[in-house]
């Protein structure tokens, strides 16, 4: 069973996008998250999908060489997430909208199995009668 604090985690992960670079070593945790190292390097962005906000944090190593060219790196995988989010959403609409139709339809043919017509004037069935 879903406890509240997974319901709020899986909102969280609708509303928010987080992307994150990581330069040095890591490991993965049980659940497939990325843990870097104490002394590894990373830029952190996370974007409010609802609001627009947008947040990124980094350490001042990132604005010189070597690592400047990371925060360009970094910059293109918060486009590409910004791309992958609205295709996710376009996709969840056109689903939503499938869904909807499949669901007009189903009513549609149950009232009609029902000996129910439409009544295209007042847009709703009638009986046969």
């Amino acid at each position: 069973m879903l406890s509240m604090d997974d319901i709020k985690q899986a909102v969280s992960n609708l509303v928010n996008l987080d992307i994150r670079t990581v330069v040095g070593d890591f490991t993965y945790d049980r659940s497939g998250k990325i843990q870097p190292a104490s002394d590894a390097k990373q830029i952190v962005t996370r974007i409010n999908l609802l609001d627009g906000d947008i947040t990124t944090a980094f350490s001042e190593e990132f604005l010189s060489t070597p690592l400047e060219n990371v925060r360009g790196f970094h910059g293109v995988r918060e486009r590409q997430g910004m791309e992958i989010m609205q295709g996710n959403i376009k996709a969840l609409q056109q689903l939503t909208d499938l869904i909807g139709n499949i669901e007009s339809k189903e009513k549609k043919v149950a009232s009609e199995a029902a000996g129910e017509v439409p009544d295209e004037r007042e847009g709703r069935m009638t009986g046969l009668g």
